[in-house]
């Protein structure tokens, strides 16, 4: 696959239950879900599915996943008389962003790139320009992806003691910055969203990438954005992104 048909998805290979389990598997082999955190949401027909909580994600069946139907306001949930887990705590920030974005899927990981970048940079953003992988990032304003020369820019917020209490700084987020198709939380995490659940699993590969390759960039003093991106600001990184 090249980078430039990143954006594009088969509308025939809708979400399904089995789907959904699948990609927890491949998630949870990724290192995004390991122990039983992270979570995913995403739209199939007239349901909402979301991760159940407190679940080995590797060990997911179809049964276990939460549907809500968005018609009738029900959910459907075949296991959850004889499972003591519950819906995942992500399920009211799916909703809040997919309802503010239009996005069809949410995908929430923990994957040590994203926890240590914001560590490492010393702002409120993370920003990266001229990598190839920025080409696989939707730009929901031009409705294409991104240019290699384009600087990508993610939000940092601090994490809350429950995910639950992240509503308010990531509808912040998405107020303040409604280009941004994700958002990184200090010390926890990574929140991508996209139109359909092919382009956001794409684009949660391609920012994971950048998020690794810029922990080895800052290791080594290399800039994380040049100085002819497209930006429309000038930072001198060297100085305020990265640790002394």
């Amino acid at each position: 696959m090249q980078p430039d048909d990143f954006q594009k998805h088969s509308v025939a290979n809708t979400m399904s239950h089995d789907l959904f389990a699948e990609l927890m598997k491949q998630f949870y082999e990724l290192g995004w879900m390991r122990g039983s955190g992270g979570a995913m949401g995403c739209i199939a027909g007239k349901y909402l599915l979301v991760s159940p909580s407190a679940l080995q994600k590797e060990r997911i069946h179809e049964s276990d996943i939460f549907a809500y139907d968005l018609q009738d306001k029900t959910c459907n949930h075949g296991a959850s008389h004889s499972k003591k887990f519950t819906v995942s705590s992500c399920a009211v920030l799916f909703s809040s962003i997919m309802k503010k974005t239009g996005s069809e899927c949410v995908i929430h990981t923990h994957s040590k790139a994203a926890n240590l970048i914001t560590q490492l940079v010393k702002q409120d953003t993370f920003e990266i320009s001229h990598q190839e992988y920025i080409k696989g990032v939707y730009d929901p304003f031009s409705g294409a992806n991104l240019r290699f020369d384009d600087t990508l820019v993610i939000p940092i917020i601090e994490n809350r003691p429950s995910e639950s209490q992240l509503l308010e700084p990531i509808e912040e987020v998405l107020q303040n910055y409604p280009r941004s198709v994700a958002v990184l939380v200090k010390n926890h995490g990574l929140f991508v969203w996209g139109p359909t659940w092919e382009m956001a699993k794409i684009m949660t590969e391609c920012i994971d990438y950048l998020l690794d390759l810029a922990v080895d960039m800052i290791r080594n003093n290399l800039p994380l954005v040049r100085e002819e991106a497209s930006s429309p600001e000038k930072v001198d990184y060297l100085e305020t992104v990265f640790e002394q």
